[in-house]
């Protein structure tokens, strides 16, 4: 056995493998999967995330092989499984193509590991809208009334994974945008409109509004906030699925994430100049 990540190996004496049963690598086990704290000459596994795609899968799979272990130094043997503060710990062999470790790993069920997993995700993975807005004033930034204004969620539309593991058990959640809303902020407007499917992130045509539109009615001079921007927020509504090393898996509660935009909204009015008594001569009649 390769001692380059850990000092354990099978005890020559009275060595007993009680069973061996391999289970393939979940989602997410890459780089730095199944590492932990030491506890005298074992190394424990503890919980540890990955969002799928920022390292190369490892290709590694475990195998249970309780019995005795002892240190290559001579320390004294560790029979598994054992109990230990009413958790059942098991040895289970990782191995990889750089070579093969052996952990201690406590029992425990993908649903165990979701909860956590989940607050991670959606206090830290889940992307906000990148707000986009199209048609804004070229020069000083602002919408103006009675022109439809795109939006667009930027890069934060896509599909998003994470993945948790406890040596041979792990669980991925998987969060897919379904809709995009737009709140204008003005109480006095038609309310907030929604898109969804390709249209959060569609190419701007100016000659044709995009589904993902909304066109003020009022200038932000008449906002609540503060007399010169409306509050906007747009929103991207999420639905969110898991699934196991177990089999177990299903549809969670959904989870929005947002993001809030001061919007300057302008008024143009048109001046009309009479140069003459008839229509003819360019004047009013």
């Amino acid at each position: 056995m390769s001692r380059p990540l850990i000092a354990i190996a099978l005890a020559a004496v009275a060595a007993v493998v009680a069973l061996a049963q391999p289970a393939a690598a979940g989602p997410g086990e890459g780089v730095g999967q199944g590492g932990g704290s030491r506890e005298g000459d074992v190394i424990v596994a503890t919980v540890s995330y990955d969002v799928p795609g920022s390292s190369v899968s490892s290709g590694c799979s475990w195998v249970l092989v309780d019995g005795e272990f002892g240190a290559l130094t001579g320390a004294t043997l560790v029979t598994y499984p054992f109990t230990r503060d009413g958790v059942v710990f098991h040895a289970w062999r990782r191995d990889c193509p750089d070579g093969s470790s052996v952990f201690e790993v406590p029992e425990r069920t993908p649903e165990e590991i979701l909860p956590e997993l989940l607050n991670r995700f959606r206090e830290g993975v889940l992307p906000k809208p990148t707000p986009v807005f199209e048609m804004l004033d070229r020069d000083f930034g602002w919408a103006y009334v009675r022109t439809p204004l795109d939006f667009r969620a930027g890069d934060a539309w896509r599909p998003v994974s994470v993945s948790a593991s406890l040596g041979p058990v792990w669980a991925t959640v998987t969060a897919t945008p379904v809709r995009l809303t737009f709140d204008p902020g003005d109480p006095a407007g038609p309310g907030p409109v929604s898109c969804g499917g390709v249209d959060p992130v569609a190419v701007y045509v100016p000659a044709r509004p995009g589904v993902c539109s909304y066109t003020f009615v009022n200038a932000s001079s008449t906002s609540p906030f503060d007399g010169y921007h409306f509050a906007t927020r747009l929103t991207i509504d999420w639905t969110i699925a898991w699934t196991s090393s177990s089999g177990a898996g299903g549809v969670l509660a959904p989870f929005a994430t947002s993001t809030d935009v001061l919007l300057a909204v302008a008024e143009v009015k048109g001046l009309v100049t009479c140069t003459g008594p008839r229509p003819g001569q360019g004047g009013c009649s």
